[in-house]
């Protein structure tokens, strides 16, 4: 195999050099599986799952959006919110209705049952929250968003 000059073969799994622990993706799917371990405990205590999560913030944060706009932003298969959304109007933490310019488009908006429930979960998480920002700057934090969205914005291209 050819060497590349770049200094990026450690992080390239068809390299010889490759280095499991240099991976960013071994990193970032530990860190995901970490929170997500982490974080269902307390979304337990509000009585929802991760996807639920996912979608009431993103309906918290956005307001009023179709069903694709969320899989989208939560880079989820459609199907996967919809059921999860049907699931939380049944709770009365959304209402989904039709959409006035097209009749095919479901609609989310969160109720203020759904802001209730993001409230106790932030309360339930609030020391996850401060455990997982220890050691860490503003800057820092600021930097590694910046990272991971142009890394996002890479696979996106691909």
């Amino acid at each position: 195999m050819k060497k590349n000059t770049d200094g990026l073969d450690k992080f390239k799994p068809a390299s010889d050099d490759f280095e499991f622990q240099q991976y960013p993706f071994y990193w970032l799917m530990r860190v995901a599986s970490a929170y997500s371990l982490r974080m269902e405990k307390s979304l337990k205590k509000g009585g929802i799952n991760i996807t639920a999560w996912r979608i009431l913030m993103i309906l918290r944060e956005m307001g009023t959006l179709s069903v694709s706009d969320i899989a989208t932003h939560a880079v989820a298969k459609t199907p996967t919110i919809t059921r999860a959304t049907y699931k939380l109007q049944t709770d009365g933490h959304v209402k989904i209705s039709t959409s006035e310019k097209d009749g095919r488009v479901s609609m989310v908006k969160l109720t203020d049952s759904g802001e209730q429930a993001i409230s106790k979960v932030i309360g339930n998480s609030q020391r996850l929250f401060e455990s997982i920002y220890a050691d860490f700057s503003s800057e820092q934090v600021e930097a590694l968003n910046a990272t991971l969205q142009k890394l996002f914005l890479n696979l996106s291209e691909f």
